[in-house]
């Protein structure tokens, strides 16, 4: 996709991880050019035992608590699948900058979960949930996020 005009280019390869709970999506913006790369996505999948707890309420604050349990367990696995990417395409040469969206909630977990490289060319952590949101949207975010205000020329 070609950014539009009234957007900023990226002046340097800019890998921006698109993530919530279950999944990442990972854009490669290179000047007006951006592009989805890949997609990494864990399920959540409850047994059979709780799916009967959930439908007839038999021990809700148990399924409840499993359900938190699981979702904390599957976005542990989702970060280190990321971060193995990441890693892989910073040493790969495949981008230069780094952006991130993850819920407000999630930054501090995911911060904890990258390797520092990934830290340090990180230029841009947005504290909002866009993995549903249009790309255009998505890129506007990114550029207020790292300090792109001033108007295009």
């Amino acid at each position: 996709m070609t950014i539009p005009q009234d957007l900023h280019p990226f002046r340097v390869p800019t890998l921006i991880a698109v993530t919530d709970n279950v999944q990442a999506k990972l854009f490669l913006a290179n000047d007006r050019e951006i592009d989805l790369v890949h997609t990494i996505s864990t399920k959540l999948e409850p047994m059979e035992q709780e799916r009967v707890q959930i439908i007839t309420g038999a021990g809700g604050a148990r399924s409840g608590e499993q359900h938190e349990q699981n979702q904390k367990f599957t976005r542990e696995q989702l970060y280190a699948q990321l971060d193995a990417d990441l890693v892989s395409r910073l040493r790969n040469g495949d981008f230069k900058a780094l952006a991130v969206t993850v819920p407000q909630e999630n930054i501090n977990e995911l911060k904890e979960s990258l390797h520092v490289d990934l830290l340090k060319v990180a230029d841009a952590w947005v504290g909002k949930l866009l993995t549903n949101d249009d790309l255009v949207d998505i890129v506007q975010h990114v550029q207020e996020e790292a300090g792109f205000d001033q108007p295009v020329e």
